[in-house]
């Protein structure tokens, strides 16, 4: 099998509720999806969905993913083979070295089409299933009123959510105000995990005042903590993890196994978040999870921004990690208003469903994806 065509589109999805951060506003999710074709006749889709500056060093957004992905990978992609991953990495680092998001999208849609011409499911081509199921985070609420935050975690723990996570950072006033809110409306058996994306680096750089924050948080109810400081500020990191009883799990500051040895070496967090589109795909996460779970840290996976595709192939992922911390987090395709894509990914009662479709188990509305692209 040989690729023979490869092209990128940008997407966008309108979101149902606003997703609102201490670094980033988005109503609307913006993504590339990568349509990758073949000499057999099977088309693979991988996807990349872009955010806010400081998630992405190299700046990826939809423009530039688009040109990466047509003006520098395809050319060095056209006549290989979708199966060979290590090589095709290799050529990608060669020509766009660092642009994970458009390596991204280029190993998901190679894993599609993998498994779609193997007519298996991609979960069972990276080791297989170790569960039928997964927890999955309710749909990530941005920094809203009290009463509204209040409210929308209510209406998810009553659809079947146990696992609630929120944005903080903003203020500390208020982030103890939203949690202390959501705390109240759905009890003390549902799980609060918050998320600073990197936010305390606007004040001072410094762990000290991050961990003041987060034990006034701990105290208002939250139980878990993502990225407080800087993706850089792997010594800040440590020192947090240290001084707090509750997880502390590292998102943007693992990328790359190199920055997931970091880690291990530090200690610096007690669980690892990964997002497909950060790290380069399927192919570099199993990397990383495999030091992980050499070094008895847990997992946890997805992005509460992402489409269908990028969801889907994050959900195949996290079936087949041992060391899967919960609950999922490949929850983004729930808030889009999203008639692009469908296929068998879907949520019942609050749990992920393992996905059992060949390939990805995607199917795109491709002809209105062009036209909407033209």
């Amino acid at each position: 099998m040989k690729i023979t065509r490869i092209r990128a589109f940008a997407v966008e999805a309108p979101m149902r509720v606003p997703y609102i951060t201490a670094v980033a506003e988005k109503r609307v999710a913006t993504s590339v999806l990568a349509v990758m074709e073949t000499d057999d006749g099977v088309i693979g889709y991988g996807q990349s969905t872009t955010s806010a500056t400081l998630y992405s060093p190299f700046e990826e957004f939809q423009d530039s993913i688009v040109e990466v992905v047509e003006k520098r990978l395809a050319p060095a992609l056209i006549g290989a083979n979708p199966f060979d991953l290590e090589a095709l990495h290799e050529r990608m680092q060669r020509v766009a070295r660092g642009h994970l998001y458009a390596h991204a999208t280029i190993d998901l849609a190679c894993h599609d089409i993998i498994g779609k011409a193997s007519s298996r499911p991609v979960v069972e081509m990276i080791g297989g299933a170790v569960r039928e199921s997964i927890p999955l985070c309710a749909p990530h609420l941005g920094i809203l009123p009290s009463d509204e935050l209040a409210a929308q975690a209510k209406a998810y723990v009553d659809q079947g959510f146990r696992f609630i996570n929120l944005r903080v950072g903003a203020d500390l006033e208020n982030d103890v105000a939203n949690v202390s809110a959501v705390r109240a409306a759905i009890g003390e058996g549902v799980y609060i995990g918050v998320d600073f994306s990197q936010s305390l680096q606007m004040v001072g750089f410094r762990a000290d005042t991050a961990i003041v924050h987060i034990r006034a948080l701990e105290k208002a109810g939250a139980n878990a903590f993502e990225q407080p400081v800087a993706n850089w500020d792997i010594e800040g990191l440590a020192r947090i993890s240290a001084a707090i009883d509750s997880p502390i799990i590292a998102d943007e500051a693992v990328r790359t196994p190199q920055d997931a040895l970091r880690i291990v070496d530090r200690r610096a967090a007690d669980a690892v978040k990964i997002k497909l589109m950060k790290v380069g795909g399927i192919l570099p996460a199993r990397k990383i999870a495999a030091i992980l779970q050499a070094a008895g840290i847990p997992m946890t996976v997805g992005n509460g921004l992402a489409g269908y595709v990028a969801n889907s192939a994050e959900a195949h992922f996290a079936f087949s990690i041992p060391n899967l911390k919960l609950p999922g987090e490949m929850n983004g395709f729930i808030r889009l208003e999203d008639d692009l894509f469908s296929g068998d990914l879907r949520a019942e009662g609050g749990d992920l469903v393992r996905p059992t479709s060949p390939g990805l188990g995607v199917t795109a509305s491709l002809d209105k994806i062009i036209s909407l692209a033209a």
